[in-house]
C-alpha cells in the first residue's frame, strides 16, 4: 500500500454549506509519506494511525476514528509537516404495526459480554463461532420500529444451520429474493428502469455482511439473491425484457463494484436449468420467460392453497397482503385511468392476491432448493424463520432501490423518497457516467468546483471520492480548493482525490497542506518518512514497523502540559484533520487504511444501546511509554467543533500479547466494562468502518 500523509488541522468556525470558506487563524498538520511496497504482503491485523490522547480545546472531536492494516518497505522518504414521507413496501413487503414500544432493560440478547484483552482469547469452539456469526446477522436485522423488544424466532434455527457449514468448514450461505425491476411506475417513484446508485448502495452493504461475517469466520458467507422479478412483472405491466435488462446491469455492478460474495440466480436454477457460471443469454431468456413462471407454478404452489385463508389467518401473510396494496396504489397510480375509487380498489386487492399466490410458489421453491440457506427477507415479518433486513442503510422508514429514489444529505446521510418528493430548490439530481438518472444529492457550493468537470462519488460507508469526471482530463492537484476539501471531509469523511496530477510532488503537497490551514508541527517536523525502523526496542511505536496498530484517533500521543483546576495535566493537543498521499498502491486485498465514523457508529448501535448511554462515559488509559501518569476521565463522547454532532474519543486497549511494542491499557473509570467490547465491534462494524485500499497517487484528508 501506498502510504500515508498524515495532516491535522485546527478547527474551521464555517459551517461546511457556506459558499465562501476565509482564512482561518491557524491549522495544525502532521504529514506523513510512506512508501509501502507492491511486493510486501499486508498485516491481517486491525490498526490505526498514529496514536494520541484526550481531546484538547482547539481538537476534542473528530468524526473518524482511523486504523491501519499494513507493511512498509525499507526505503521510505517523507516530511513532517427530503423527504421524510412513509415510504410503501416493496416485493414483497409489508407495513409495521401501530402496537406500542415496549420497555426494554438490559441485558437482552445483543449486550456485549465483557471480554478485558489482557490475554489472548482462548480457541473457539465451533458453538463460539456460530454464535458469533448469527451475532453479525443480529445487527443487520430490521429490528420492528415499534417493538425493540421483540424475540427473534429464527435464532435458534439460524443456530443449526450456521453450524452445519462451521462444521464442515464452508462458507455461510444466505438467500435473498429481491432486486425484480424497477416500480412500473417511471414518473412519480423512481429514476428509469435500470439499477442506479441505491442499487449500488445495497449491493456493497449485502457485501458487507458477507464480509463482516468473514471476521469472525474465516470461510466468510456468500449472499444469493434469487431475481422474483419473473413471478410479478406481467401481473404489473413490466416487460420480461425489461426484467432482464435490469437483472443483467445489477449483475454487471455488482462485478465493477467487487461485491464477490453477491451472487445471482434466476428461476430457471429453482426449476434445476442453467447453472450459475452458464447464463442463458436474451433470446433464449425472453422465449421461456413464461414457462419459467408456469412450470415454477405447477411444480411448487401447494395443492389446495387459499389464499384468503391464508390472508385472514396467518400474520405474515397479512402483513404482505396489505403492503401490496399500499404499494399497488403507487406503482399503478398511471394505470387504470376512468376507474372510480372502488373500482381501483377491487383491482389492487385482486392483484394483491395473484401476487401472494405467485409468491407462495417462489418461496416454496426457494425452500425446497434451498434449504440449508439462511433466509433473509427485505421485508418486516414475524421473522420466525428468516431475517428481516433493510438492505439500504438509510434514515427512516425502509424501502428499496426499486420502489424508491435514493436521496444523499452532504453528510452522506441516505434516505429513500420517491423521485418526484424530492425537492429541487434543495437537491439536484446526479447523473451516471453513461448520462442516466443515477440519486438526488443536498444542493451546496462545496460541489462547485470552477475550472474542474469533476464528480462526487460517496463511497460505502463513509467517505467521497473525487475524481475528473473524463478519465482523460488530468488536473492539477496544485489548483484544487483545499478549504471546500477540508469542508466535505467535516461532513462526509475521508475524502479522497482521485486521478488528479502532481499529488506525489514533495512541495506542492506541502503547500496545498498549507492551502487547507496553519500547518501544526510535530516532534519531526511537518513531515516524517515513514517505513520499517526495523527497531525492536519494546518502547518503540508500531507506526514505524510492519505491526499493524490499534483504533484510534490521531494525535493521541500528542502531548503537552497544561493547568486544568489549578492542577498541571497531561493532555493531548488533538490535530483537526490527517492528510495522507498514496506514493504507491496499497496491496491487492490488504494494506487497508480504516476509517471508523461516528456519525455512523451511532446510528447502528444495536438495540437497546443509545446514545445516552455513552455520553456520561469517561475513560482512562495508561500507556506503557509514552508518559508515567495515568491519563484519567477522558470524555468518550464530545461535540464536532464544527457541527456540533457527538463523536467518539476512543483509543483501543492495545495489550503485550498484540504486539511487541509499546501497550496500553484502556478502562472506562464510570460505567461497566463491557463497553470496552461494544465499542471495538461497532469500530470495526463495516456499516460503521471504511476499509480503504490507496491507489497510487490518491490524496485523502480525514476529519480527525
Amino acid at each position: 500500500m501506498s502510504a500515508p500523509a498524515v495532516l491535522s488541522l485546527t478547527p474551521l468556525p464555517e459551517s461546511v454549506d457556506r459558499p465562501v470558506l476565509p482564512k482561518v487563524p491557524e491549522i495544525s498538520a502532521r504529514l506523513v509519506e510512506s512508501d509501502i511496497s507492491e511486493d510486501d504482503s499486508a498485516s491481517d491485523a486491525e490498526t490505526s494511525s498514529p496514536p494520541s490522547t484526550a481531546g484538547s480545546d482547539s481538537g476534542l472531536s473528530d468524526k473518524h476514528l482511523s486504523a491501519v492494516r499494513k507493511k512498509l518497505a525499507k526505503g521510505i522518504e517523507g516530511i513532517s509537516t427530503p423527504a421524510n414521507e412513509e415510504l410503501e413496501p416493496s416485493y414483497p413487503a409489508a407495513p409495521q404495526d401501530d402496537t406500542k414500544p415496549v420497555e426494554v432493560t438490559k441485558p437482552v440478547e445483543d449486550v456485549v459480554v465483557a471480554y478485558d484483552g489482557k490475554k489472548p482469547p482462548t480457541p473457539r469452539t465451533v458453538a463460539d463461532i456460530c454464535e458469533d456469526i448469527v451475532r453479525v446477522l443480529a445487527r443487520y436485522r430490521l429490528v420492528h420500529q415499534n417493538d425493540t423488544s421483540r424475540k427473534w424466532g429464527a435464532k435458534a434455527k439460524f443456530l443449526a444451520q450456521v453450524e452445519r457449514y462451521v462444521v464442515r468448514g464452508e462458507a455461510v450461505s444466505m438467500s435473498l429474493p429481491a432486486f425484480p425491476f424497477r416500480s412500473p411506475n417511471k414518473v412519480t417513484k423512481v429514476l428509469g428502469a435500470l439499477p442506479g446508485k441505491g442499487e449500488e448502495v445495497a449491493l456493497s452493504h449485502l457485501e458487507g455482511l458477507c464480509l463482516a461475517i468473514g471476521d469472525v469466520y474465516k470461510p466468510g458467507a456468500n449472499i444469493y439473491i434469487v431475481s422474483d422479478g419473473l413471478m410479478y412483472n406481467d401481473i404489473l405491466g413490466v416487460s420480461d425484457l425489461e426484467v432482464w435488462q435490469y437483472g443483467q446491469a445489477l449483475r454487471q455492478m455488482a462485478k465493477d463494484h467487487g461485491c464477490d460474495h453477491v451472487q445471482f440466480l434466476r428461476i430457471v436454477n429453482l426449476l434445476g436449468g442453467e447453472r450459475s457460471d452458464e447464463p442463458i443469454n436474451e433470446e433464449e431468456y425472453l422465449k421461456a420467460a413464461p414457462l419459467f413462471r408456469d412450470e415454477l407454478l405447477t411444480r411448487y404452489l401447494p395443492e389446495g392453497f387459499d389464499a384468503d385463508a391464508h390472508i385472514a389467518k396467518e400474520t405474515d401473510t397479512t402483513l404482505t397482503y396489505r403492503g401490496y396494496i399500499k404499494f399497488l396504489e403507487t406503482d399503478l397510480a398511471n394505470q387504470g385511468e376512468g376507474e372510480t375509487k372502488a373500482q381501483l380498489k377491487k383491482r389492487y386487492e385482486a392483484t394483491a392476491k395473484m401476487m401472494i399466490v405467485r409468491g407462495k410458489a417462489f418461496a416454496t421453491s426457494i425452500a425446497q432448493n434451498l434449504p440449508d440457506h439462511i433466509r433473509l427477507s427485505i421485508h418486516a415479518s414475524t421473522e420466525k424463520n428468516k431475517l428481516s433486513m433493510a438492505i439500504v442503510p438509510q434514515l427512516g422508514r425502509s424501502s428499496t432501490p426499486w420502489h424508491a429514489a435514493l436521496v444523499r444529505a452532504v453528510d452522506g446521510s441516505i434516505t429513500m423518497s420517491h423521485a418526484a418528493s424530492v425537492p429541487a430548490l434543495t437537491h439536484e439530481l446526479i447523473f451516471d457516467r453513461e448520462g442516466r438518472p443515477s440519486y438526488f444529492r443536498e444542493r451546496s457550493d462545496l460541489f462547485n468546483w470552477p475550472g474542474m468537470d469533476v464528480e462526487f462519488n460517496y463511497i460505502y460507508p463513509t467517505g467521497i471520492v473525487i475524481s475528473p469526471r473524463d478519465p482523460n482530463t488530468r488536473y492539477s492537484f496544485h489548483n484544487v480548493h483545499m478549504r471546500k476539501v477540508r469542508a466535505l471531509s467535516e461532513a462526509c469523511s475521508p475524502v479522497i482525490l482521485r486521478g488528479f496530477t502532481d499529488t506525489t510532488d514533495q512541495h506542492i503537497f506541502e503547500a496545498k497542506a498549507y492551502d487547507a490551514g496553519t500547518v501544526q508541527p510535530w516532534t519531526f517536523g511537518i513531515r516524517q518518512s515513514v517505513k520499517d525502523a526495523m527497531n525492536p526496542d519494546p518502547k518503540a511505536s508500531t507506526v514505524t514497523s510492519t505491526e499493524a496498530m490499534p483504533m484510534h484517533y490521531d494525535g493521541f500521543f500528542f502531548l503537552k502540559k497544561e493547568i486544568v483546576d489549578g492542577v498541571e495535566k497531561t493532555v493531548s493537543k488533538v490535530p483537526r484533520f490527517q492528510y495522507f498521499t498514496a506514493i504507491t498502491p496499497s496491496p491487492p486485498g490488504d494494506g487497508m487504511t480504516l476509517f471508523a465514523s461516528s456519525q455512523l457508529f451511532f446510528q447502528h448501535l444495536p438495540h437497546p444501546y443509545t446514545l445516552a448511554d455513552f455520553e456520561p462515559l469517561k475513560w482512562d488509559c495508561k500507556h506503557s511509554s509514552n508518559w508515567a501518569n495515568h491519563m484519567t476521565d477522558l470524555p468518550l463522547v464530545v461535540p464536532h467543533p464544527t457541527n456540533q454532532k457527538p463523536c467518539i474519543r476512543w483509543h483501543e486497549p492495545w495489550y503485550q500479547w498484540q504486539t511487541q511494542f509499546s501497550t496500553n491499557e484502556i478502562r472506562i473509570s464510570n460505567g461497566e466494562q463491557h463497553y470496552k467490547e461494544l465499542i471495538r465491534e461497532m469500530l470495526y462494524d463495516r456499516r460503521v468502518c471504511l476499509y480503504f485500499n490507496f491507489e497510487k497517487g490518491d490524496i485523502l484528508v480525514a476529519d480527525n
